[in-house]
């Protein structure tokens, strides 16, 4: 990464209140405000006081000295605005000595398109075009709205003031304090917040309704939206007032504020916001739609509000001192999230979900040698995003995990409350989580998990059995063989085996050799807790494979086996075809957990052999391997049907019509051209539809999917028709939907899902890669400050495995290259390298394996 550092304000000075007022015009764009901040100086006297600020113009300065005598002003001399380090410097006509200072300033600025700082969001109503207006601070984005000391150190109190159109909703993180009538605005003044990071204010306003429920505390929780959504917060609204009253229970911490609300936002960046108060979504993660919604994306939504939810305490209450630590926000939000989810709805094993969604993603990331350790150094603002990624989310979260199990329930818990009364609105460092949960659990928790944190990648554990003899070896998983052959550090992990009953708890060493009790079958990470791959010698595989056909292990434990088997042949630790073997031993497997990994295996298979001769011998394969399940399931659900066929049935027939499974596909074909409007399709099953139409159609359906696309309101109707848009095979075709990412029929934070799904198509991988050189200056200006630009290195390598490529991408980026973009580079580079590699190692033996099936 990057070695360029900027210094850090809050050394030099330290807010402790705003009192802020901002005048965002909605239809000019423009932005005029003042500050008033109250503060101390510290560190060495100086001529100066410097904040942050981009975009901004201050047009006048006062700083008044505060002391004993009373209040003093002091003339500023020269206001120094500094584009490149995001600062603003107000000389004094004397030197400024540590103390008490408060500092005054008037600025202009600008509400901006892209979702960062102030911006608008875009919404129809009755036929005619509306606009909110929002906010998105995190993670230094708040010096687009305000000069201030933009650190999550510097934590203040604010007293915001805020000018918006008459009659219309206005909310920040707080409640309304007072409102008046300033000509054709209201000005309206909120009351103060608590001491938080700027980070974390938010407001909004514009044309919203929402619905309300309160919590047994007396909490008011609203759930906002435009007014054409507000039927569907139901469902979060619920899910919101269950989770924040566990919260209180758990931590024995009551909700800090009056109200808490959620805010579902017709364009947003991210996933959510876990603003102190105002909590702001992308719709799909927040509306759920009885007609519209698939069951998965209502579990998203479970999700994400108890993510955020967490974050309340575990962000807000206490923060990280500095964005290195940035897991402790984000990690424990994201184990937690599904911890939570698990408790709310049983039904659906939401803890077997994470090790699908989050640790097996956060596995594979983490083989790369240009991954990073949990607690990462981040010396510039803009290396902050790259860190928004699945190390600090997942593999955060799974440490979390690793640690409570380890721990046990009631030392953990007990450890969190001690953490959070002890540090509340303070910061933190990961250190001190440490020392509060050896307190509470007199375990030695900083010695377990340093190796954890500070190191980056995770151990292979190779188990060699006899019997009941077992030998056990330990290395870290790369899954490029160049990087693996380069190593001459050894890295080891405390790895918590779980590999059952009067077997080794912690294996810290290169080897270790035990005996079995008993003549169990002998599995590694018993209910994937740990953060590692395991391997076993061919011998055991086998035994390990009888005990899937046979359906005696978990559902979690039978996707552990079949992914470590597969991640470790891409590797080049043990071949392919033995992992295609295995594979065969999931013929009657029923749980739509282990058929997401099924489903990844072959789609990686695909992908990165990019053989069309392959392609054709694996569609036998394929449609042998679902065909249990297709006719069990078939396309409609019956009576009383369980929550994991409703989540099977869209994966299995998706299978079957990519595989050409002709009834299949005349089905689906059939119900596209019979279907009216969406509503005549389950939602479960659009998206199978959709892209199987787009395969099999032309121009015309083209634009039937294009007339969809334009006329839907739903957030995740558009990424379906985004992901089907992006799938035809015909030139002209892929070119009119590269086209449409940069017109206004694709909202902006709907842009990347498009540039994903069209590299993801093997038709269309070399047109998005030339229109991805051509619309770097327009992908810049629109999405340059957004978490999802940093990763545009890795979607256009993520697909790609011929190493001739290599030279033209490293050109272009290196010709592009900024700080946010430097990791997502390099894990490209890697990806190209290793995807290469295993293409040319396995491609012929995987051909024959599936020539000798047909």
């Amino acid at each position: 990464m990057s070695t360029k550092q900027v210094r850090r304000l809050f050394t030099d000075f330290a807010p402790k209140q705003y009192n802020l007022t901002l005048d965002p015009d909605r239809n000019t764009l423009q932005l005029t405000g003042s500050v008033e901040i109250r503060g101390r100086k510290t560190g060495r006297p100086a001529a100066r006081l410097v904040f942050h600020q981009q975009g901004l113009k201050i047009t006048s300065a006062r700083i008044i000295k505060v002391d004993k005598k009373g209040e003093q002003e002091i003339s500023v001399t020269r206001i120094n605005h500094h584009a490149k380090f995001e600062e603003v410097r107000l000389h004094a006509g004397q030197m400024l000595y540590p103390g008490e200072y408060i500092v005054h300033m008037t600025f202009t600025g600008q509400v901006t398109r892209p979702m960062d700082g102030i911006y608008p969001c875009y919404f129809t109503l009755a036929g005619q075009e509306k606009r909110l207006i929002a906010t998105q601070f995190e993670s230094h984005f708040a010096r687009h709205a305000f000069p201030c000391i933009d650190e999550p150190e510097a934590k203040a109190t604010f007293d915001l003031t805020l000018l918006s159109p008459l009659n219309e909703t206005v909310l920040a993180n707080t409640p309304i304090g007072t409102q008046t009538v300033l000509g054709d605005k209201q000005k309206t003044t909120f009351q103060t917040t608590p001491i938080m990071s700027t980070y974390l204010l938010a407001f909004a306003f514009g044309e919203m309704g929402y619905k309300e429920a309160k919590t047994k505390n007396g909490t008011t929780i609203r759930a906002y939206a435009t007014p054409e959504n507000v039927t569907h917060t139901d469902f979060a609204l619920d899910c919101a007032v269950r989770a924040l009253e566990y919260f209180e229970t758990y931590f024995a911490i009551p909700f800090p504020l009056p109200k808490c609300d959620l805010i579902a936002l017709p364009d947003f960046a991210s996933g959510a916001m876990e603003n102190w108060g105002l909590i702001t979504f992308r719709e799909q993660a927040l509306l759920v739609d009885p007609d519209n919604t698939s069951l998965s994306t209502k579990q998203h939504v479970v999700e994400v509000v108890v993510h955020e939810l967490a974050h309340q305490w575990f962000g807000n209450l206490v923060t990280m001192r500095w964005w290195n630590d940035l897991w402790l926000n984000e990690g424990f939000a994201n184990v937690m999230a599904y911890m939570v989810a698990d408790t709310l709805f049983p039904e659906w094993q939401m803890m077997t979900q994470y090790i699908v969604d989050e640790q097996q993603p956060g596995l594979k990331l983490d083989a790369l040698e240009n991954t990073h350790p949990i607690e990462v150094p981040v010396h510039h603002p803009d290396e902050i995003r790259t860190i928004f990624d699945l190390i600090s989310y997942s593999k955060g979260g799974n440490a979390i995990m690793m640690l409570k199990d380890y721990l046990g329930e009631t030392a953990f818990r007990d450890g969190l409350r001690h953490y959070l009364a002890k540090h509340a609105y303070g910061n933190t460092t990961t250190v001190d989580l440490w020392e509060a949960l050896e307190i509470a659990s007199k375990k030695p928790v900083k010695e377990i998990m340093t190796a954890w944190t500070t190191q980056p990648g995770y151990p292979l554990v190779s188990a060699g059995v006899q019997g009941k003899q077992v030998h056990l070896h330990q290395e870290q998983f790369f899954v490029n063989p160049f990087e693996r052959a380069k190593q001459s550090t050894k890295r080891l992990w405390p790895v918590i085996l779980h590999a059952g009953p009067k077997t080794p708890e912690v294996f810290e060493s290169e080897e270790i050799d035990f005996t079995l009790p008993d003549s169990q079958t002998f599995k590694l990470n018993l209910g994937q807790i740990g953060f590692f791959r395991s391997s076993y010698d061919p011998k055991h595989l086998a035994e390990l494979a009888k005990q899937v056909q046979a359906g005696k292990l978990q559902p979690v434990d039978r996707l552990g086996i079949l992914s470590d088997a597969f991640e470790t042949a891409k590797a080049g630790y043990s071949d392919t075809v033995s992992a295609l073997k295995l594979l065969q031993a999931y013929s009657d497997e029923d749980h739509p957990f282990v058929w997401d990994i099924i489903t990844s295996v072959l789609g990686s298979v695909r992908a990165i052999m990019n053989d069309e001769a392959l392609r054709e011998a694996m569609k036998p394969y394929c449609r042998q391997l679902v065909a249990k399940q297709l006719a069990r399931l078939g396309w409609e659900p019956r009576k009383g049907e369980s929550h994991f066929d409703l989540l099977l049935r869209p994966n299995i027939l998706a299978i079957a019509a990519l595989a050409e499974e002709k009834s299949v596909v005349d089905e689906a074909l059939r119900r596209f051209w019979a279907m009216t409007k969406p509503e005549d399709i389950a939602p479960d099953l659009r998206g199978v539809i959709y892209t199987t139409a787009a395969r099999e159609g032309d121009a015309k359906t083209f634009d039937r999917l294009l007339e969809l696309q334009d006329s839907t309101t739903s957030a995740e109707e558009r990424l379906n028709l985004a992901a089907a848009l992006t799938d035809f095979k015909q030139p002209e075709l892929i070119d009119r939907a590269l086209g449409l990412i940069t017109s206004e029929q694709v909202r902006l934070q709907d842009t990347i899902y498009w540039i994903a799904y069209s590299f993801s198509n093997r038709y269309a991988r070399d047109a998005s890669w030339q229109w991805m050189i051509k619309s770097w200056p327009w992908l810049k200006e629109n999405i340059g400050n957004d978490l999802s630009f940093s990763r545009m290195p890795v979607y256009a390598a993520r697909v790609m495995s011929d190493a001739d490529f290599l030279p033209a991408y490293q050109k272009f980026f290196e010709s592009v290259m900024e700080p946010s973009l430097e990791r997502g580079y390099k894990q490209g580079c890697e990806m190209i390298e290793w995807q290469s590699d295993w293409k040319k190692r396995d491609l012929t033996a995987i051909k024959k394996f599936f020539k000798q099936l047909g």
